[in-house]
């Protein structure tokens, strides 16, 4: 993979017996695996030979190559090949590739008077091309922003990306956005100043061919996906060389390469996200690329080497950015929209997504015996609101993780906003991945309130936590668990609408945190309080109803209304139980 503009050969001992398969890539830190791959005869191992093709110019230029026959399948962003599929190609999905969402930085002018996201609305933002990601994912901030597209952002055409950054300063527009890292240095030097970031609601990579080229060259094709996945598991299981080797061959400042490699995910994965894509084709027909967002998802990958997959988008709660719209909207509404708050200010907003609001952090700190030097994981943290009131009555340290990218960013600029990043640190991604990096004995307490009802494999998550912990550190939960057999019913609602692929009964909960090392100090039976709260939920939500659409939309309304519903449902029903738990470390 050399830094040219045609191609690189794969050289293998048996190349003259093996199918050669011509790859189109950007040459860019996302395709490390496959130089990984190159080097150490994963290809040949497998039986294929690759070419690699080098795509300056980006999805757009692999597209065209792909169609023009000089490549045979390419790695590209996931918006840019759904829309050409959607718009009648014959090309089609193989693989996802970068699972992880691609973060774009967003700038304005060294000497703007613009300080904030929020400051923005209402201006022009500069955009390489229409259709272009840049114009994509302004339209995406609009979104979950809750501004309105037609009135509240507009466009200006720039071209390339010097044009954008010196549109900033001679003020004829006031931001654009570009991939995070790319932008970088000129925040750097100071050219240009960033204000924000933004995550796409989608993987932001994945891996596409012609159907006439899948139909004929169906085994070579399987066997590529085969070694770079094989590359991939190398890729993130060498994490103490990994970075360094990434900012030698890319030019990237080893802490810039650390702290990418530390979030990004490459797995080459044959399980593609039904929710992401569905996201996709809504952002492209809102942006007028694609004339509708009603396409078969069926349609956009080939079955013989892809398949849809669930992630917890695809729950009606994630599903769309309403917890992240109605955010932004409530602080527009309560004039806290821009400059700084008090953490305190934010409590309204922030603490009704787990049950009881401070109270229920409040219990946490107590029968946890937090004080102001303690160091706190957040698990699941969701828009940050315990890990701000934890930092904020204690000073203490608190890592917030969270899984989903665009609740952790709104959390983070929460934080931000109310003068807590010194204390309060915040993560995305799994925390079954992230612990396996965290310092071992090292934090005082993990805790969380319902955001074990979304990891299924228990055991490993114990284990980690204890880890993690110091002896005598405490794990404190507050979660659902199967009080009495579920139904089929109940089994599908909790999979489908709340993202629960595995849930215990206490015995099993008490079992599988004594295995792990713990000791159980405190089981607190919740449930019938959670019945009571969960019916008053929807009960009050329902009384409120003009009020919410006012402020927010009907969509949103019943995309919440439905899943506050679901959960009142299942409490009812008899068999959904609540629990508090709090664990404490064994000192041996």
């Amino acid at each position: 993979m050399a830094d040219n503009n045609t191609t690189t050969n794969n050289s293998t001992n048996n190349s003259s017996s093996s199918t050669l398969i011509r790859v189109g890539g950007v040459p860019e830190h996302f395709n490390y695996p496959w130089k990984i791959a190159q080097q150490r005869g994963l290809f040949s191992k497998h039986g294929v030979e690759i070419e690699w093709h080098e795509q300056k110019e980006g999805t757009g230029q692999m597209i065209q190559n792909l169609k023009a026959r000089k490549v045979d399948i390419i790695i590209a962003l996931t918006e840019g090949i759904v829309a050409d599929i959607a718009k009648g190609s014959e090309m089609r999905l193989i693989s996802s590739y970068v699972e992880s969402p691609l973060c774009w930085a967003i700038s304005t002018g060294k000497d703007s008077p613009f300080n904030s996201i929020e400051d923005l609305k209402g201006h022009k933002f500069g955009i390489s091309r229409l259709t272009s990601g840049s114009h994509l994912m302004a339209f995406v901030l609009a979104s979950q922003r809750g501004w309105n597209p037609e009135t509240d952002i507009s466009f200006e055409i720039k071209g390339s990306f010097e044009n954008l950054r010196n549109s900033l300063n001679d003020n004829s527009t006031a931001a654009f956005m570009w991939e995070t890292f790319t932008t970088k240095p000129y925040h750097d030097s100071g050219e240009i100043r960033r204000i924000g970031d933004i995550t796409t609601p989608w993987p932001c990579f994945m891996i596409a061919a012609l159907k006439s080229v899948l139909d004929s060259h169906t085994e070579a094709i399987h066997s590529v996906l085969n070694a770079v996945r094989e590359a991939c598991q190398i890729f993130h299981s060498e994490s103490s060389a990994m970075p360094k080797i990434i900012a030698s061959v890319y030019q990237l400042k080893p802490e810039d390469a650390e702290q990418w490699y530390s979030n990004v995910k490459i797995t080459a994965s044959k399980v593609i996200s039904e929710a992401g894509l569905e996201r996709a084709l809504t952002t492209l027909h809102e942006t007028k690329v694609i004339p509708t967002a009603d396409v078969p998802l069926q349609s956009l990958f080939d079955p013989r080497f892809a398949e849809l997959g669930l992630d917890i988008k695809f729950v009606k709660l994630y599903h769309k950015p309403e917890l992240v719209i109605r955010t932004y909207n409530e602080l527009r509404a309560a004039g806290l929209s821009k400059g700084k708050v008090n953490f305190r200010d934010l409590i309204p907003i922030d603490q009704k997504h787990h049950y009881h609001g401070t109270d229920a952090v409040d219990l946490a700190i107590r029968f946890t015996n937090l004080n102001k030097d303690s160091s706190v994981i957040s698990l699941g943290s969701g828009l940050g609101g315990p890990a701000r009131y934890i930092s904020g009555v204690l000073g203490c340290q608190v890592l917030a993780i969270e899984l989903q990218e665009d609740l952790h960013q709104t959390a983070s600029e929460l934080t931000n906003k109310s003068d807590l990043s010194k204390s309060v640190h915040h993560i995305s991604g799994d925390f079954l991945q992230i612990a396996t990096h965290l310092k071992n004995d090292a934090y005082d307490a993990n805790v969380s309130w319902l955001t074990l009802v979304h990891i299924p494999d228990r055991d490993k998550l114990f284990k980690l936590s204890n880890n993690v912990l110091k002896p005598g550190g405490y794990f404190y939960v507050e979660d659902f668990y199967e009080l009495h057999p579920l139904t089929d019913e109940e089994k599908k609602v909790l999979k489908e609408d709340v993202f629960c692929r595995y849930l215990p009964t206490l015995d099993q909960f008490r079992s599988q945190l004594e295995n792990a090392g713990f000791e159980l100090i405190q089981v607190t039976e919740l449930t019938e309080d959670w019945r009571e709260y969960t019916a008053d939920r929807v009960r009050k939500f329902d009384e409120d109803k003009a009020q919410f659409v006012k402020i927010h939309s009907e969509d949103i309304f019943d995309g919440l209304h439905y899943f506050y519903n679901r959960i009142a449902q299942l409490y009812a029903g008899g068999n959904l139980g609540g629990v508090r738990v709090v664990a404490q470390k064994k000192n041996s």
